[in-house]
C-alpha cells in the first residue's frame, strides 16, 4: 500500500484571522505586530497579509520599517492577540483531526496528517479528504488553507508550499523526482541556511543535484545522520513517521447556521448533525468529558461562549442534552447580536471508562 502524508498551512494565519473578524480591511496591507513595549513603534512583524507582503512587508522586519514601506498604502496595524489565535487553531486541527487517522501539529497554523489506512494509498481517495478538510476550514472558520499530498513528510510539505495560497498540490509516487527537480536544496524541510550554504560549497544547489549524491560523499561534511537524511529527503523517501504529539484537549463541532438567529431551540436543530458526530468521535475514542461548551459565533464575527463542568467524566452527551440547551439560553440571554455560527466543545477529556451514570453524580457550574 502506497504512504499517503498530508501536509496543511493556514494562509498568512493571524492576518486573515483578523480579516475574518473585521471583512472591511481585506483589501489592506494588514500586518500583524509583536510590541516589545520600549516605544510606540518597537518590536517585529508577525504576519502580514499578502496585499502587505507586495510592498516588502514579511515576518521578522522591524515594525518602524513596515510602517515605512507601508507610507500612504492605509495599512493597518495590529497588535497580536495569541489567546484568540489559539482557540482559532485549536478549532482548526480539531477539523483536520476529524478527516485523517494520525495529526502531528507543527506550528499555530500547520500539521502533518497521514490519510494511508483511510485512502487506501489511493492517491485520488486521498485527493477527495483532502478536499473535504479544505473546504472544512473554509467553510467553518472562513479561512483558506494550502494542502499537500506526497510519500513522505518532506514532499508533502514542499507540495503545500508549492499550492500557496489556498490551494492543493498532489504529488503522487510516480510524479516525485519531477516534482522535485529544479528545487532550491533550501526548499528541503529541515535545510536551514547554513546547511544549504554548505551543500553550495559542495556545488549542491537543487535537489535534483543533492538526489545524485551518494550519502557517503555527504558524511565528511554533514555526519552520518544528517547525511542520511539530507539524501532520503531529496529523493522524497523520508521515513519519518507522522504521529501525535500532543493527546487532544477538547473536541468540538461548529456549523453554519441557515440564517441568524437567537432561538436556541433553533440552533440545537440544526446542531443535530454534528451533535451526532461530536457523540461518535467520543465513542470511538473511548473517551469522557467533564466540561461541556456551547459557542455562538455573533453576526459581528466576535465569539461568546458559555460552559458547565460535571462532578464526574462523561461518555454519552446525549444525557447532558438539556444542559446544553439551558447554555445556548444563557448565551440568547447575554448577547445583542444574532447568532450566525453555533457549536459545541466538550474538554477535560479522560479515558477512563470507570464513568458512573449521570443520575449519580452532582453537576456543578
Amino acid at each position: 500500500m502506497a504512504r499517503v502524508v498530508g501536509h496543511v498551512d493556514v494562509d498568512y494565519f493571524y492576518a486573515q484571522v483578523e480579516e475574518v473578524e473585521n471583512p472591511t480591511i481585506k483589501d489592506r496591507p494588514v500586518v500583524v505586530c509583536v510590541f516589545s513595549g520600549r516605544t510606540e513603534d518597537s518590536g517585529v512583524v508577525g504576519t502580514a497579509n499578502y496585499v502587505a507582503r507586495e510592498f516588502g512587508v514579511k515576518s521578522g522586519i522591524p515594525i518602524v520599517v513596515a510602517k515605512k514601506r507601508l507610507q500612504g498604502k492605509d495599512p493597518v496595524i495590529v497588535r497580536m492577540d495569541h489567546a484568540k489565535y489559539e482557540a482559532v487553531s485549536d478549532r482548526i486541527m480539531e477539523l483536520v483531526r476529524s478527516h485523517v487517522d494520525v495529526i502531528e501539529k507543527t506550528g499555530i497554523d500547520e500539521a502533518f496528517f497521514d490519510l494511508t489506512s483511510s485512502s487506501h494509498g489511493d492517491y485520488k481517495i486521498a485527493a477527495g479528504i483532502a478536499t473535504r478538510i479544505k473546504n472544512s476550514i473554509l467553510e467553518e472558520e472562513h479561512l483558506t488553507c494550502s494542502v499537500g499530498l506526497g510519500r513522505s513528510k518532506v514532499v508533502a510539505k514542499l507540495a503545500s508550499d508549492a499550492a500557496k495560497p489556498g490551494g492543493m498540490v498532489v504529488v503522487p509516487p510516480e510524479t516525485t523526482e519531477s516534482f522535485l527537480g529544479d528545487l532550491d536544496v533550501i526548499k528541503l524541510y529541515g535545510v536551514g541556511p547554513k546547511t544549504a550554504e554548505a551543500l553550495g560549497e559542495l556545488g549542491i544547489r537543487t535537489v535534483a543535484e543533492l538526489a545524485h549524491t551518494e550519502a557517503a560523499t555527504l558524511e565528511g561534511s554533514f555526519g552520518k545522520s544528517l547525511a542520511h537524511y539530507l539524501h532520503e529527503a531529496s529523493n522524497g523517501l523520508d521515513a519519518d513517521p507522522v504521529k501525535e504529539n500532543e493527546a487532544p484537549a477538547q473536541f468540538s463541532r461548529i456549523i453554519t447556521l441557515k440564517s441568524d438567529t437567537t432561538d436556541p431551540e433553533e440552533a440545537m436543530s440544526q446542531l443535530a448533525a454534528a451533535e451526532a458526530d461530536l457523540r461518535s468521535k467520543l465513542a470511538s475514542k473511548n473517551t469522557s468529558f467533564r466540561t461541556l461548551s456551547a459557542i455562538a459565533i455573533l453576526t459581528d464575527l466576535s465569539t461568546k461562549t458559555r460552559s458547565k463542568t460535571f462532578e464526574a467524566p462523561i461518555n454519552d452527551l446525549s444525557t447532558v442534552r438539556s444542559a446544553l440547551v439551558d447554555l445556548f439560553s444563557q448565551l440568547s440571554e447575554s448577547v445583542d447580536r444574532e447568532f450566525r455560527r453555533v457549536g459545541i466543545r466538550v474538554s477535560d477529556l479522560s479515558t477512563d471508562t470507570s464513568q458512573k451514570s449521570l443520575a449519580e453524580f452532582v453537576e456543578r457550574l
